[in-house]
């Protein structure tokens, strides 16, 4: 532990209880000491996955299941062999029936569940509260003291205890107690226990209040928490209730997390294939707007240099004509003396230079073109 934990930059402590939270076994105290010594020794066999768990353990992460999402360089890369789960399922029930046993709810609990025992002494403390009080509001009242809920209430607390025993962590939240979670590892499953319920026009929507003494209630394990698409329903009717099939209730909850697992990490690899196949397809097409886009530009800058080629002919011409200008008026001028010497002359230089400016000949201007016009790379 003291050598392997350097690897990962923790503690041997860190190590030891990330290793007891996922079941992995570790060496006893004194276990090198007595191998080297050739005493005997046992190493735990690693036991099966726990169901809901990942075949991954992550280190760090403040505790959670956070996982670093995957670089366009590794979805990029090759996409590992599709996942494989050597148990069968059929045998993962076998082994949940096997830590269960007999699940049962009694009439009366003497120790509630951490999760359900908060609702109840919240609904103590509203009986207090309205022992002392003369004026009662019904948000005041106690939320479960009707048959109704007592029953959910003692179900649920059955449900938890029993889900315990696979490492199940529920959650209940709402002032009613109506949203249920239990988290098997990095899998949660999300569950209905509520009044029977009714179709209306294709949509399940809750009964109406049940008559007092009534105490009616299904059951529904979900796919997913954001809908009430149920994998597994049960429901009161004329010949059993509820109870009868907590076993089999808590069974089929804590498979679920198994299932959404594999489910997840089929679809998750399904997602890698189509992902890697989308940003090839980005790529190629990233490839082929940057050739047309660099063709463009090619022909924009060869476009470009005649038109630059062109002007500077036509600048050539100009000068040339210019130059041939001046000399008509410097022959002119020696034969008919319009203008005084040192006039002409500085007229004469002018229009030299101006015709030098623009000729692309002088200087090696010409030459500039091929460079002037070169658009930068973007």
């Amino acid at each position: 532990m003291s050598k392997v934990c350097k690897r990962y930059g923790i503690s041997d402590v860190a190590l030891k209880k990330a290793c007891l939270k996922v079941d992995i076994p570790t060496p006893e105290r004194g276990y090198w000491a007595k191998k080297d010594a050739g005493g005997k020794t046992i190493q735990v066999p690693l036991p099966p996955r726990p169901p809901g768990m990942e075949d991954e353990v992550v280190i760090g992460g403040g505790g959670g299941y956070w996982h670093q999402p995957w670089s366009t360089e590794v979805l990029l890369g090759p996409v590992p062999p599709p996942p494989e789960f050597p148990e069968p399922i059929e045998t993962v029930r076998e082994r949940i029936a096997n830590v269960l046993g007999k699940v049962t709810v009694p009439r009366d609990f003497h120790n509630w569940h951490p999760a359900i025992d908060r609702y109840i002494r919240k609904d103590d403390s509203r009986r207090q509260a309205l022992a002392g009080s003369s004026y009662v509001m019904s948000w005041d009242k106690p939320m479960f003291d009707t048959p109704f809920e007592r029953r959910r209430l003692r179900i649920l607390n059955s449900l938890f205890l029993a889900a315990g025993k696979m490492h199940g962590r529920p959650r209940i939240s709402g002032r009613e107690a109506r949203s249920i979670y239990v988290a098997f590892h990095q899998q949660g499953v999300s569950i209905i226990l509520d009044r029977p319920r009714k179709s209306y026009r294709g949509e399940f929507i809750p009964s109406t209040p049940p008559v007092e003494g009534e105490t009616k209630l299904f059951l529904s394990i979900l796919r997913h928490h954001s809908n009430d698409d149920a994998r597994f329903t049960w429901q009161d009717d004329e010949h059993s209730r509820l109870e009868s099939h907590m076993t089999e209730i808590a069974l089929e909850l804590i498979l679920a997390a198994e299932v959404q697992y594999r489910e997840h990490a089929i679809h998750q690899h399904e997602w890698r294939i189509r992902r890697k196949a989308e940003l090839e397809e980005e790529a190629i097409r990233r490839k082929l707007e940057a050739e047309r886009a660099e063709r463009e530009r090619q022909r924009r800058l060869e476009q470009a240099r005649v038109d630059r080629l062109l002007k500077d002919a036509k600048a050539f011409q100009q000068a040339g004509e210019i130059r041939k200008y001046v000399e008509a008026i410097q022959l002119a001028q020696s034969g008919n003396m319009t203008s005084s010497v040192e006039e002409f002359e500085r007229w004469r230089q002018w229009a030299l230079a101006q015709a030098d400016r623009i000729d692309p000949a002088v200087g090696g201007v010409f030459q500039t073109s091929m460079k002037d016009e070169e658009e930068p790379r973007k």
